[in-house]
């Protein structure tokens, strides 16, 4: 099994992106001096994401400063098809040095990836499809629709907590699911909402996984994510991890790099975003509209999450905030199913 470290990219929404060039090296170089052999580096959204809002930083700057401090450490990137980046950004990536790439898209929108998978793999990269809110589908429909990835030449398929919400059962009985219908590698990224994105990571791989993120101090979005440095600590404990990763090295980095930029434990928002499995990129309007109606963001968010977990509109938000404003009762049928069958 092996751990890879996304402290750069899922940090990047503490730091808005912005990193300190001789910060990045630091942690690339003393990653690698520590034995993580995975490292992804760039912009939240990955490839090509620095085209659409502010990014202080492009792709080649990325490059250009973690690549020559990598030591033996492979170096990869995010993609998400349709989010700033295209094939040439892929291209280019792999023309410069980049190891391995992972192909994201909402775990109910599976076919999008399958193209990026494809020419990808056509480059010569190792690939992971990263199924994005992989609680919004069932099991059953997981192991349908992953056939696709897998076809299109996937390496490995990555199950991600978004919201921070699943459970240790839950997180074994994906990678169990998958395991037992394909011969390919699977992974699982957490988040921290529940503070369970470490013994999530433990359950998954002790199901048969073969890869988890992590990061320094557990930065990253929302709640963060399993904290890497534990995380080794806790795998080494559990015999499934060999001893070559110096886990209080990594707590070293973490303390000079992270400090106090991610404090411990869940606040009631955090808390609340994981138990109706919000994904908390859709906070912004959540807020806005809340406001507008003067009802209570938290009552909106788990009425919301009710019907659409995946990607609700504004207008969702709005038609949910006037019938909670006109205190009517909901009879929504969910679009998505949380129970795991």
């Amino acid at each position: 099994m092996n751990i890879l470290d996304c402290t750069i990219r899922d940090g990047g929404y503490v730091t808005h992106n912005h990193w300190n060039p001789e910060t990045l090296r630091k942690i690339v170089a003393e990653l690698s001096v520590a034995g993580i052999k995975y490292i992804e580096i760039g912009n939240t959204l990955g490839l090509g994401s620095y085209r659409i809002g502010e990014h202080p930083l492009t792709d080649s700057d990325f490059m250009r400063i973690c690549m020559p401090c990598r030591g033996e450490s492979l170096i990869g990137m995010f993609y998400i098809p349709g989010c700033g980046g295209t094939f040439d950004d892929l291209k280019w990536f792999k023309d410069n040095g980049g190891h391995f790439v992972r192909i994201g898209a909402n775990s109910t929108e599976i076919e999008k990836t399958f193209d990026s998978i494809s020419y990808a793999k056509s480059l010569g990269f190792s690939v992971s499809c990263n199924l994005m809110k992989t609680y919004a589908i069932s099991r059953y429909h997981l192991v349908k629709t992953v056939e696709g990835a897998v076809n299109a030449g996937a390496d490995c398929i990555y199950l991600v907590d978004s919201a921070g919400g699943m459970l240790p059962d839950q997180v074994a009985g994906y990678v169990e699911a998958i395991k037992e219908f394909y011969d390919i590698k699977v992974g699982f990224h957490g988040h921290n909402n529940l503070l369970l994105a470490n013994a999530n990571s433990l359950a998954a791989l002790q199901a048969g996984a073969d890869m988890v993120d992590a990061t320094l101090r557990g930065l990253g979005r929302g709640a963060g994510n399993a904290q890497l440095e534990s995380m080794i600590a806790i795998c080494q404990k559990a015999r499934i991890m060999p001893q070559g990763c110096n886990a209080l090295q990594l707590a070293e980095l973490a303390e000079h790099v992270v400090g106090n930029l991610l404090l411990k434990g869940s606040t009631k928002r955090e808390i609340n975003v994981g138990m109706v499995n919000f994904h908390d990129s859709y906070t912004g309007v959540l807020e806005k509209v809340s406001s507008e109606y003067g009802v209570d963001p938290d009552i909106l968010m788990g009425e919301v999450c009710k019907i659409n977990i995946v990607n609700p509109s504004e207008e969702l938000f709005e038609l949910t905030a006037r019938q909670l404003k006109e205190g009517k009762k909901f009879e929504f049928v969910p679009a998505y199913s949380h129970k795991v069958i």
